[in-house]
């Protein structure tokens, strides 16, 4: 079909769109279009690039994180191991001071953490408790206000957690080292109904309970604190305690419950220094063993004064006393406070003839507990020995007002009134002892003494029988001083067979050898005096009376 053969209206048509399609691609290519479309590509690439960069920012954010947090676990991890040796140390070892620093490591790492701000709190106050319980002596105002701070401290960790049974341990700890035995076991009580599986909390009832003189229920508690843990050796050692001071007291029995309790821990130093007890009272007393034990209670604790002072008892009732001295000075030197060192070293300085010092001690116990009437009784004993008895006489009417039931104090006074020869005063003080403690030994025999000075010889032999037969310990003194009246009143066979008896319960008595010795030659037999002399001279080779008893003896036929 020819040009002029299209429809007018269709060419123009045609024309229209044609221009339409040229101006769009005009358009298109525009600088302004190109700049437009430019700047959209920008945008997308940025929007893109953003994602990416956000996207891979994230993973690695995300390991930082996580290095971040597993740093944190990490130290919350070891705060809790920190807490909870602090924790297995008070518990186990009864060890507050380094529980505490274990305690304070994980405080270090965690210093917000509340269980461990109330665990820090507890040991405190276990700690005030400790030494509130080793005390041999009054409290001072400083341990009383240590004792009301960690009262403070229990109230306070009760009211943080009252359903946990350890604040009223703690409160049940402090009135049982203050002696309120009947608060002490309703706190502990009240800790067992939170948690009636807590052995800590049985095994301090059990012992909370003996010392309220409840043995039965004491032994109950301690046992069922070993069902819930049999590793207990705190109960162990409680059980121990208990059985070596009943009067059925029966040594191997003892033995296996503080055997029991090393077997569970062989460091436990306070089973080392029960058992040394243990052998000493048993009888005869196993001194070899005793030793033994302090000793190794003492490697695994070097300032353990209670083992020391064991250690100078041991040796002071073999009558080693330089060694005991020795032994109870150095008690002293760990602990100066300790009430017990100062005044058995009195004890010792006085059996050793060293009355000052003996003055000294007693002195320096009285400023521990100035109402002790005991420490005066035994002082004035020793000013007795020095004459000085004005100062006698004082300690002895103080200690009487503290305690009018003793009957030593009564003792003591009749020696006085026998050495300043007020015979009667002397007679019915000293049957004043004698109605307070019916089979006191020493007490019959001073009024032997008493009846000998009044020439009462009959009544002064019974009385020195019942001396000798009121006690087992050292009937020596006894026995000497009736001989001795024996050889004065010529009653030389019975005076024989006392100082003989001597001889083989004491064969380090010198009395008794001087008296054989004296016997033998007043009855001309030459040999036995001679051996009896010889015994004498190895154990008091300055004593003035042996070269006199030589020359009497070489001039015997």
């Amino acid at each position: 079909m020819a040009e002029n053969d299209i429809p007018k209206e269709r060419l123009e048509d045609l024309v229209a769109r044609q221009n339409a399609i040229l101006s769009k691609i005009q358009n298109y290519f525009s600088p302004e279009e190109e700049e437009t479309r430019r700047t959209k590509l920008v945008k997308v690439i940025a929007k893109v690039g953003s994602i990416v960069v956000i996207t891979v920012s994230g993973i690695f954010g995300a390991a930082e994180l996580g290095i971040f947090l597993f740093e944190q676990y990490k130290v919350r991890a070891l705060a809790s191991d920190y807490a909870q040796v602090g924790k297995t140390l008070l518990y186990e070892e009864n060890n507050a001071e380094v529980s505490k620093q274990f305690v304070g490591k994980a405080l270090e790492l965690t210093p917000d953490n509340s269980e461990f701000l109330k665990l820090d709190a507890y040991i405190d106050g276990m700690a005030a408790v400790r030494d509130l319980y080793n005390l041999d002596r009054p409290y001072n105002a400083a341990e009383l206000k240590r004792a009301y701070e960690a009262l403070a401290k229990s109230e306070l960790l009760r009211t943080q957690a009252p359903r946990s049974p350890e604040p009223y341990i703690l409160r049940g700890q402090i009135y049982a080292a203050l002696k309120d035995y009947s608060r002490a076991r309703s706190m502990l009580k009240k800790a067992i109904e939170i948690n009636p599986k807590n052995d800590f909390a049985l095994m301090r009832l059990g012992a909370v309970a003996y010392s309220a003189g409840d043995r039965k229920a004491a032994i109950s508690y301690l046992n069922k604190a070993i069902v819930f843990n049999p590793k207990s050796k705190w109960a162990h050692l409680w059980l121990g305690i208990i059985s070596s001071e009943s009067k059925d007291f029966d040594t191997a029995e003892t033995l296996k419950w503080f055997e029991k309790a090393l077997e569970i821990d062989p460091r436990f130093d306070l089973a080392h220094y029960n058992i040394a007890w243990n052998y000493l009272r048993q009888k005869p007393r196993n001194y070899e063993m005793a030793e033994k034990s302090f000793r190794q209670a003492l490697a695994l604790n070097p300032d353990y004064k209670e083992a020391v002072y064991g250690l100078a008892m041991a040796y002071g009732y073999q009558r080693k006393y330089k060694i005991a001295h020795s032994y109870l000075s150095r008690a002293i030197e760990i602990d100066p406070l300790f009430l017990t060192g100062w005044k058995w070293r009195a004890i010792v300085n006085d059996e050793m003839k060293a009355y000052d010092e003996s003055l000294s001690d007693f002195s320096e116990a009285i400023k521990l507990d100035p109402a002790n009437s005991n420490i005066y009784m035994r002082r004035a004993r020793v000013y007795t020995k020095k004459k000085s008895y004005n100062e006698a006489m004082e300690d002895l009417l103080l200690a009487k007002s503290l305690n009018p039931k003793n009957p030593r104090i009564s003792f003591y006074l009749s020696r006085i009134y026998r050495d300043l020869g007020q015979l009667e005063a002397a007679l019915s003080t000293v049957n004043k002892a004698l109605e307070l403690r019916a089979k006191y030994a020493d007490a019959y025999g001073l009024r032997a003494e008493i009846k000998v000075l009044q020439k009462d010889y009959s009544q002064a032999y019974s009385d020195f029988q019942k001396a000798i037969d009121s006690t087992s310990y050292r009937q020596e003194r006894f026995l000497n001083k009736r001989a001795a009246v024996y050889f004065k009143q010529n009653k030389t066979e019975k005076a024989l067979e006392d100082y003989t008896r001597v001889t083989k319960l004491a064969p380090q008595n010198a009395t008794a050898w001087l008296g054989l010795t004296r016997i033998y030659v007043q009855v001309g037999a030459k040999d036995k005096a001679e051996l009896s002399l010889s015994e004498f001279v190895k154990l008091k080779p300055n004593n003035p009376n042996v070269n006199q008893l030589r020359q009497k003896i070489s001039s015997m036929k």
